[in-house]
């Protein structure tokens, strides 16, 4: 009987730990189907929230809110830029 017990209370502690693990993911998840350009930050935000609870709700707000900045491109090519790279390329001849 003793051991039925202990199983009944090491299946109730596992069951909690993953539904707390599951719901400080949630953030991270709805950040991701709304296109969030920050989701993996969210998704860190939302996992520190395991250590400092008020991480996990500044975490779900930011899910839901529209990003502040717009995402630049990484490269800022000139209009002219491909035809000097394929001069470089060609030796500059034609």
């Amino acid at each position: 009987m003793k051991i039925v017990c202990l199983c009944l209370i090491l299946f109730c502690v596992l069951v909690i730990v993953v539904g707390i693990i599951t719901v400080h993911e949630l953030p991270g998840k709805i950040a991701r189907r709304r296109g969030h350009p920050q989701a993996e930050a969210i998704s860190i935000c939302s996992l520190l929230g395991l250590i400092v609870f008020p991480f996990w709700m500044v975490a779900l707000l930011w899910a839901y809110m529209r990003p502040v900045f717009t995402p630049l491109p990484l490269e800022d090519e000139a209009p002219g830029a491909d035809s000097a790279v394929s001069q470089a390329a060609d030796g500059g001849q034609v």
